[in-house]
């Protein structure tokens, strides 16, 4: 009797997760590392890439270390290739590369500008695709940091699968289980679309991407249920309600199906945001960008703590670092940069003319 209690137990089970299944399917996600700006006949004319190289391509390669990223200038005749492993970073490139085209003067600083210029925009669009799917689920009441965080994730990729859309069917498959069994549909909705909100915060954040998601729920006002099931959804925290199993259950499920993920990407991803990590610890160091597909680090070092004399010192520490804490084939050249900038300002004096 005991036997086929079970037996009846296991087809339930099997029989909720189908449906859950059936109902959320969605498409294989993919995606490249590389973003491409396409110039026009006339602009080519006009010899916009030269414009972008610069005299000894000095814009090209100050453009790189603003915007850590690699700039592929002759792999297509009529457009510019930016390649790097964090979108967020290769999209805020794209619109500002795009915004320099148009303009056509294109010197450091109105790189530096457009820079800037174009993370505001492409933050812009972040809050907008988070209050689009927070809204496609019935999901209300957002913070408007949990919003911004949330769209984020659209820029990064886990085994292949962009996060956005694995946490949009995570909540979707998360709050179809509920329904069926008979819990709160809407909680694990919310439960499963914030589930993975760690893996957009940057590295100021400690701990798994799980504990530090929790931590910046709870900061921003989610209810505990739904802070427990963050952290708990890798069992990092031991789950010990129902929101925290189905949270496990959808995430898993999200990831399992067929065609989600593949592991080659996210390994170079989690690699260059490694190596970045060391080299921010080291002290001195201001920014630091993997590019050229994680086989170059490139260190920017404060010219006020950091003497021309400590650069070799920075650079070889980092190596150090690198070599001992990560694993990589072949080799990683670290270039550490030091650069000092100084300015004055020229004030037009009045009644300097004859009288």
């Amino acid at each position: 009797m005991a036997q086929k209690l079970n037996l009846h137990k296991d087809e339930q089970a099997r029989r909720l997760l189908c449906i859950a299944v059936a109902r959320q399917a969605t498409h294989a996600i993919s995606h490249i590392t590389v973003a491409r700006v396409a110039f026009s006949p006339m602009q080519l004319k006009d010899g916009i890439k030269g414009k972008i190289v610069g005299k000894e391509g000095r814009n090209a390669r100050f453009f790189e270390e603003k915007a850590g990223v690699d700039l592929l200038l002759n792999e297509a005749p009529d457009a510019v290739l930016i390649s790097s492993f964090d979108a967020f970073r290769r999209e805020v490139a794209r619109v500002a590369l795009e915004m320099l085209v148009l303009d056509g003067r294109i010197q450091s600083a109105r790189i530096e500008d457009c820079l800037a210029q174009a993370k505001i925009q492409v933050d812009q669009q972040a809050r907008e695709w988070g209050a689009k799917s927070a809204l496609s689920l019935g999901v209300d009441g957002l913070h408007p940091a949990i919003v911004r965080v949330l769209g984020t994730l659209k820029f990064r990729h886990s085994f292949g699968q962009n996060q956005l859309e694995h946490a949009v069917e995570t909540a979707g498959l998360c709050g179809t289980l509920a329904a069926e069994l008979g819990f709160d549909a809407q909680l694990a909705r919310r439960a499963g679309l914030l589930h993975d909100l760690g893996k957009a915060l940057d590295q100021t954040h400690d701990g798994g991407h799980a504990e530090a998601g929790a931590e910046f729920a709870k900061r921003y006002g989610e209810c505990p249920e739904v802070v427990q099931a963050i952290a708990a959804h890798h069992e990092e925290v031991s789950p010990d309600s129902w929101l925290d199993h189905l949270v496990i259950a959808a995430d898993a499920l999200s990831g399992a199906r067929p065609g989600a993920r593949n592991g080659s990407t996210q390994a170079g991803l989690e690699r260059s945001e490694l190596m970045e990590k060391i080299a921010l610890e080291i002290p001195g160091v201001q920014q630091a960008y993997a590019v050229q597909a994680g086989r170059e680090i490139r260190v920017f070092v404060d010219s006020a703590r950091v003497s021309d004399a400590d650069v070799q010192r920075v650079a070889q520490n980092v190596a150090e670092r690198i070599q001992s804490e990560v694993r990589f084939p072949g080799q990683i050249q670290v270039t550490v940069l030091r650069e000092l900038r100084t300015t004055a300002t020229a004030t037009s004096v009045k009644g300097l003319g004859k009288k």
